[in-house]
């Protein structure tokens, strides 16, 4: 069995809607505009979210299990929580629209703390 995409967002409470709300309004050409309310940003609860769900596939035997996803280039992050749209991202890196990364400096993104736990939870079962 494989499971082909699995994860959350990275707002408070994405955990408890896994994929299924989008709390950005975009305008005609697929761009995003606003978020639907006021969101507070929480990776705690998204790496949470997916040792959880890895801990469940692990216990089930599954076969093959994909993220959902590496990174979201139209959901970018910005320090103003209004326009913060990588808050929807599933993404384990936020993506950074006008600077470069620190960790990675010729990339545009910035791990996200979903990212360092599943390389953690990867290298644990590779013991």
């Amino acid at each position: 069995m494989a499971i082909t995409e699995f994860g959350c967002a990275s707002f408070r409470g994405a955990s408890d809607m896994a994929n299924r709300g989008d709390i950005v309004e975009w305008d005609h050409t697929a761009r995003p505009v606003r978020l639907k309310g006021e969101y507070t940003r929480d990776e705690d609860d998204q790496a949470r979210y997916l040792r959880e769900l890895l801990d469940v596939f692990v216990t089930e035997r599954v076969d093959a299990a994909f993220l959902y996803t590496f990174a979201r280039y139209d959901l970018p992050h910005s320090s103003a929580s209004h326009e913060d749209f990588d808050m929807a991202s599933s993404g384990v890196v936020k993506v950074l629209a006008w600077r470069p990364g620190r960790r990675y400096p010729d990339m545009p993104w910035e791990p996200k703390v979903a990212f360092y736990a599943l390389a953690e939870y990867y290298r644990m079962l590779d013991r």
